[in-house]
């Protein structure tokens, strides 16, 4: 992990921190004062006289007396002492007293102290004084040296009751807490980092994979909505924003054919394709959608079109043969119309055993070759999934740009990672992603636009199942529409405002309610 990595989940994951330092903490602050016992300390500070010649502040005297401080302090503690000591304390141990008594003498001094620490500090300074005591007792009796002569071992400073306990030390405990939730919830953060392999907000995925955000399409509370995008749908906003940056980034390289694809199924590309190709026909560019997922196709379900007629298969089998010549003998039986203005729909056809060679075929870029003198402005793919299939990277390698649709609600990193390295080994030209199902809610937005809602019935279907006439490939626009059968552009009114059209209802895609 790179110190990037490292600060990145850090900053995702403070809370983790936080958490951990205020508990452990505070757990360690409130365990102190509430858990553990207070204990106090009592001393005695003791000193060897020697009196060789009399005088026992002489400077061999004192050093004598240093030498054998460390020796009496270590018999303070020894079984004798503590015995005798725990026989005037009724229910006292040689082994609780020696657990509580220590003694160490004093650097460079005739000097050294006998502690005791008992939860009790009356009881601590007792049994301190009587350690001192029977010391001195046993010293004497053992050198048979007359009280007279004064005794060996003097009580310097008796024992005094203390007040203030010397553990536990809340405040010491409670930064050690702190310490330890600091390191414990910087190591989590770093964990969940490493084991998490979702996406989950719109800033990893951008810091992921290097693209840019190109919309962000939010989550309906119905199924998702392809023609419903009217003045008061959520989503309206985010597909002209989408159109919007997709024309920005043909600023130094056009922009005629495009795929949109998805890193695994389930993302809502089909809907996304087929809405973006939306908002470019009503933006005034003669768009041409096409359905190349060969495997599972889904355009002619969302425009209502047959599952049965020809399409994009029979037209690069026809290329097969065709050139840009006759390409639009080739393609205007197949291209259907819809109510919408500039909108062509080229639905999948007949589904080809291995659809990856039909789209990586000499054909398939003669297709492209036509379209690009077609009269279409735009030319829109609904590809499949980048992962376990190469039919979208094939067709990627081909277009002038590349779409991903995102939900980073199920996004993965690997999968992420896994579809930029296949789109860079293909040479594709990414123009970025497209957030997908996003979860920040549905709001209205303030911005107003004029519905587009038609019955959008496909001409196909009105003729009595002719395929209706295909966009003449020279012809001015407004020609191309009259002549696939579509209405002209609604002239505007007096004030400025086009008429309304019709209400457009797909199959089982519910209606917005009006206000």
């Amino acid at each position: 992990m790179t110190f990037e990595q490292f600060y990145r989940s850090l900053a995702k994951r403070w809370y983790i921190v936080v958490i951990c330092v205020l508990c452990i903490g505070a757990g360690a602050y409130v365990g102190s004062a509430v858990l553990l016992h207070s204990v106090y300390q009592s001393t005695v500070v003791m000193q060897v006289v020697i009196r060789n010649g009399g005088n026992p502040l002489s400077s061999d005297n004192l050093t004598a007396g240093t030498t054998l401080a460390g020796t009496e302090a270590d018999l303070a503690t020894t079984y004798p002492v503590l015995s005798e000591v725990a026989t005037h304390f009724p229910g006292m141990s040689v082994g609780d007293l020696s657990g509580a008594v220590q003694a160490t003498s004093r650097s460079n001094k005739p000097l050294f102290d006998i502690v005791v620490k008992n939860t009790d500090p009356n009881l601590a300074a007792k049994v301190a004084n009587d350690v001192a005591s029977v010391l001195i007792k046993q010293q004497n009796q053992l050198l048979q040296q007359p009280v007279t002569d004064g005794n060996f071992l003097v009580v310097v400073e008796p024992a005094q009751v203390s007040d203030t306990p010397v553990s536990p030390n809340k405040t010491l405990n409670a930064v050690g807490g702190v310490a330890v939730g600091l390191l414990l919830g910087i190591l989590l953060a770093v964990i969940f980092e490493l084991v998490d392999t979702r996406i989950r907000s719109k800033s990893n995925l951008a810091s992921l994979l290097g693209w840019p955000l190109l919309a962000t399409i939010k989550q309906t509370g119905s199924r998702e909505s392809v023609v419903n995008l009217t003045s008061h749908n959520v989503n309206s906003e985010g597909f002209s924003i989408l159109h919007t940056n997709i024309g920005f980034s043909a600023v130094d390289r056009p922009i005629h054919t495009l795929v949109i694809t998805s890193t695994v199924p389930g993302n809502g590309k089909s809907v996304v394709a087929a809405n973006l190709a939306i908002s470019m026909a009503k933006a005034g560019k003669n768009t041409l959608l096409i359905d190349a997922n060969l495997r599972h196709p889904t355009i002619h379900e969302l425009f209502n079109l047959s599952s049965h007629a020809k399409g994009f298969t029979n037209a690069i089998v026809a290329f097969r043969t065709a050139s840009s010549a006759n390409g639009q003998q080739v393609l205007m039986p197949l291209i259907r119309t819809v109510n919408i203005p500039n909108l062509s729909i080229l639905t999948s056809g007949p589904l080809p055993p291995i659809p990856s060679e039909l789209l990586a075929s000499n054909a398939m870029q003669n297709l492209l070759t036509s379209l690009s003198t077609s009269g279409f402005e735009m030319v829109i793919f609904d590809t499949p999934s980048l992962l376990g299939l190469s039919d979208a990277t094939a067709l990627a390698a081909k277009v002038d740009g590349t779409v991903i649709v995102i939900d980073v609600a199920r996004a993965k990193k690997d999968e992420l990672e896994q579809a930029k390295a296949v789109l860079e080994q293909a040479g594709a030209h990414v123009l970025g992603t497209v957030v997908n199902k996003d979860a920040g809610g549905d709001q209205e937005t303030p911005y107003k636009h004029v519905s587009y809602d038609s019955s959008m019935m496909s001409q196909n279907e009105a003729m009595g199942g002719q395929a209706a006439p295909a966009p003449a490939w020279s012809a001015p626009k407004q020609a191309q529409v009259q002549a696939q059968g579509m209405p002209p552009k609604p002239q505007m009114s007096a004030h400025g405002i086009p008429p309304k059209p019709a209400q457009f209802s797909a199959p089982g895609i519910p209606q917005p309610k009006g206000k």
